[in-house]
């Protein structure tokens, strides 16, 4: 005996129908276009204010995160894609500003300087500090503020003009198990001190060292344990504020305040020399631009 037949009222026969019509065509759409038309409308990119220039950025609503795009397209310095601090620093190269950008924890690459050259975007490596609870934004060099040391990177940003400055601290073929601190720079813009653990190498920009000065591990331990005890006390007032300091680039940029405080640049005729606490720069061995 054949089973009754189901009679569908005209209402629903036509939603059953739209509905059928619906699935298919959703079922023929692309991966793509699928993902497209499923995306809500809170989590599409909106633009942020731009830093001028060809260059915009890019960020989802309610998060600190940018992207940066450079005439339309999508720019990844260094292959970071996403920033938590973009702005253009001041001074322009060809034509458009140039940027400071530090990126989140997951790109792995730190505090960047962009720059365009022959109408392409550059990055530069400031500090290679990634922590967006206390991002590396330099160190403003005491009595120069047009000036920033990024210790973490031993490296110094001319701010008005963009100029980024690194020293050689290394003699050829001399090696050292001590990491540099890029601790003060002379008001030329040409010769740097880098702090070791043993001395203050004194370093002329593309030439290398050419002085140290005597400052021992014993003299370095007195005049820096009240920098010590301030970064430690500093670090853990702002735990119990819920907050995150790094305590190591803190202390190494108070090392960088007190060197300035207590040393001073002076030029003479042997060029520019670092003195302080009753020390005298000691000249290195001279080494010819070929070996160097």
């Amino acid at each position: 005996m054949p089973a009754p037949t189901k009679t569908v009222p005209p209402g629903r026969r036509h939603s059953w129908v739209c509905a059928s019509v619906a699935l298919a065509l959703t079922l023929s759409m692309t991966p793509a276009a699928q993902a497209q038309r499923a995306a809500p409308a809170s989590a599409s990119v909106q633009a942020i204010q731009p830093p001028g220039g060809a260059f915009e950025l890019e960020g989802q609503p309610n998060s600190n995160l940018y992207r940066i795009k450079y005439r339309g397209k999508p720019y990844r310095p260094l292959n970071a894609y996403e920033f938590i601090h973009v702005r253009a620093l001041g001074p322009t190269q060809g034509g458009q500003p140039m940027l400071l950008a530090v990126s989140n924890d997951f790109m792995g690459v730190g505090t960047i300087l962009i720059a365009v050259q022959n109408d392409t975007p550059l990055a530069r490596v400031l500090s290679p500090t990634v922590d967006v609870r206390d991002p590396d934004m330099g160190l403003a060099q005491p009595g120069r503020q047009d000036l920033l040391l990024f210790t973490a990177g031993s490296r110094a940003l001319v701010t008005s003009t963009g100029q980024v400055l690194w020293f050689e601290h290394l003699l050829p073929k001399e090696y050292q198990r001590s990491s540099p601190l890029l601790v003060s720079v002379s008001p030329d813009n040409r010769h740097g001190a880098l702090l070791l653990d043993n001395e203050i190498r004194l370093s002329v920009a593309g030439e290398g060292p050419y002085a140290s000065v005597p400052f021992t591990r014993a003299m370095q331990r007195e005049a820096f344990k009240p920098a010590w005890d301030q970064s430690r006390a500093r670090a853990r007032a702002a735990l119990d504020e819920g907050k995150h300091i790094d305590q190591r680039r803190l202390h190494d940029n108070l090392k960088a305040e007190w060197i300035n405080r207590n040393f001073r640049w002076q030029q003479g005729k042997d060029g520019w020399q670092f003195i302080g606490q009753g020390l005298k720069p000691a000249a290195l061995p001279v080494q010819s631009k070929k070996a160097q």
